[in-house]
């Protein structure tokens, strides 16, 4: 090992231990739920990029566990499966890394004021991604400042 790769290591470990940077829901004097800029916004941009080399990995176990996770009792799907989406998932993982790391530049640049960056990218971590053509949209009954879909409806 090379002399200073311990330092890169402990950087990378001190990294994904922080939290994701991201910037500020917040509702207007229009009551309008936006995004506000703040000083976290300006890791945004090394976030997604730290993220990117890992997308690959991470999207492809995501891709087996959906795969392992399914339950078709057909034997074709059962053995086919599995490492069609392992691959797939790296396919789509390959290209998340790369999206990830040029928004990731266009954040850094701007310091996070445009959120160019998915905000996937921008929370650090080591945990499976559900490939993006396996995901399933949620339906979620808040909005992104925590609102409840009857206050929302009554804001408007």
């Amino acid at each position: 090992m090379k002399k200073g790769s311990g330092a890169g290591v402990l950087a990378l470990v001190a990294a994904l231990r922080a939290s994701g940077a991201l910037g500020a829901w917040v509702v207007n004097e229009r009551g309008e739920c936006v995004r506000a800029w703040t000083t976290a916004s300006l890791g945004r941009g090394p976030s997604a990029m730290l993220n990117a080399p890992l997308a690959p990995v991470r999207s492809a176990v995501g891709g087996f566990r959906v795969a392992h996770d399914d339950r078709s009792p057909d034997l074709k799907s059962k053995i086919l499966l599995p490492p069609l989406l392992t691959l797939g998932g790296g396919a789509m993982g390959l290209v998340d890394a790369a999206v990830w790391l040029g928004t990731g530049l266009a954040d850094t640049v701007t310091g996070g004021y445009f959120e160019v960056a998915p905000e996937e990218a921008t929370r650090l971590g080591v945990d499976p991604i559900v490939p993006a053509f396996a995901r399933v949209p949620a339906r979620g009954s808040t909005d992104r400042c925590g609102r409840g879909a009857g206050t929302v409806a009554a804001a408007r």
